[in-house]
C-alpha cells in the first residue's frame, strides 16, 4: 500500500515537472513583441560663413546624392578680397625671389668701381699728407669714405643674409595662408549634400540672408533607419546584439521588414511617458536599438511592432 502511494506521488511530481517544463519552454520560445516608432538620422546642412542666397537648386522631398549642390550664396565681396590677396601673394613671391638672388651683377660692379675710386683717392691723399700738402683731417675724411665704400662692396658681394631670406619666406607663407583661408570661405558659399538622402526641410528663396554656422537644409538619410524599443528588465536576457528581428508596420499590414539588434543600453531607465500603458511607465527597462534594412516606403515616425525570436 505504501509503495503504491509513493509511486503515485513520484508520478504526480514527474507530471508536474513535465508540465512546468512544457509551460516554461513555451514561454521561452514565444517571440518577444515590443512596440516603438521608426527613427532616422538627419543632417543639418549650412555654411560656415553665411551670406545672401543667390540660387536654390533643390526643393523639399528631392532625392540628393553626396556632393550635390543645394544652395548658392553670394560671393561678390569675397571675390574682391581674394583678388586683392592674390596680388599680395604675387608681390611677396617676387620679393622672396629678389632676396634669394641677391644684388644684381651691375650693382656689385658699380660698388666695386666706387670703392676703387675712393681707394685711389685715399692713396693720393696719403702721399700728400706725407709731403705736408694735406691736413690730417682731409686725409681722414678720404680714408673713411674709402672704408665705407669697401664695406658696401663686400656686403653686396656676399648677398643677402639668411635671416632676410627666412623673413621673406615667412611673409610669403602668411599671405598664402590668408589666400587659402579666403578660398575655403568661398567654397563654403556653395552648400552641398554631405550624404545621400532626401531633403526634408527647405525654406529658402533668393535674397534670403542666412547666418554662419546655422542649419538651413535638413537632409534625411533613409539608409540609416532604426526602431528604438524598451525591453523590461526581466526579459532583457532574451535580447542580444546581432539578434534578428521581424518588424511590422501598421501602414503595410501583412508585410514584414527585416532588422537586427545593434545596441543595448547599459543603463536602465523608466519607460518613457509616451510608451505603452500607465502601469508600464513605472517599469525599469533597457533601451534597445534595432536597425532596419533600408526600404523607401519606411518613414520616420511610423509605429512599428518588433518581434524578437529567442
Amino acid at each position: 500500500m505504501k509503495k503504491k502511494i509513493a509511486l503515485s506521488v513520484i508520478l504526480l511530481l514527474a507530471a508536474a515537472g513535465a508540465a512546468f517544463w512544457w509551460i516554461t519552454s513555451r514561454a521561452r520560445s514565444k517571440p518577444l513583441e515590443l512596440s516603438g516608432s521608426i527613427e532616422a538620422r538627419d543632417a543639418q546642412v549650412g555654411s560656415l560663413v553665411g551670406g545672401r542666397v543667390v540660387r536654390v537648386r533643390v526643393d523639399e522631398g528631392a532625392v540628393v546624392k553626396k556632393g550635390d549642390t543645394l544652395v548658392f550664396l553670394e560671393s561678390d565681396l569675397l571675390d574682391r578680397q581674394i583678388e586683392q590677396e592674390r596680388g599680395n601673394v604675387a608681390a611677396q613671391r617676387a620679393n622672396l625671389e629678389k632676396v634669394v638672388r641677391g644684388p644684381r651683377t651691375e650693382e656689385i660692379a658699380r660698388a666695386r668701381a666706387d670703392w676703387g675710386n675712393a681707394e685711389t683717392k685715399r692713396r693720393r691723399s696719403e702721399a700728400l699728407l706725407q709731403s705736408g700738402l694735406l691736413s690730417p683731417q682731409e686725409y681722414d675724411a678720404d680714408a673713411a669714405q674709402a672704408r665705407m665704400l669697401g664695406e658696401t662692396y663686400r656686403e653686396l658681394a656676399r648677398g643677402n643674409r639668411p635671416e632676410d631670406i627666412a623673413q621673406a619666406r615667412a611673409q610669403l607663407a602668411a599671405e598664402e595662408g590668408r589666400l587659402a583661408y579666403l578660398l575655403e570661405q568661398k567654397d563654403e558659399l556653395v552648400v552641398r549634400a554631405p550624404a545621400d538622402g532626401i531633403v526634408q526641410t527647405m525654406d529658402l528663396r533668393p535674397g534670403d540672408l542666412v547666418a554662419a554656422n546655422q542649419g538651413i537644409v535638413t537632409i534625411l538619410e533613409p539608409s540609416e533607419i532604426w526602431v528604438r524599443v524598451y525591453v523590461p528588465e526581466p526579459k532583457l536576457g532574451l535580447v542580444r546584439v546581432g539578434q534578428s528581428a521581424a518588424i511590422s508596420i501598421d501602414t503595410f499590414p501583412g508585410r514584414s521588414f527585416r532588422g537586427r539588434v545593434v545596441e543595448i543600453r547599459q543603463q536602465s531607465e523608466y519607460t518613457p511617458r509616451n510608451v505603452q500603458t500607465l502601469e508600464q511607465r513605472g517599469d525599469q527597462v533597457f533601451g534597445v536599438k534595432i536597425a532596419i534594412e533600408p526600404a523607401p516606403e519606411l518613414k520616420p515616425g511610423m509605429t512599428a511592432v518588433v518581434r524578437l525570436s529567442p
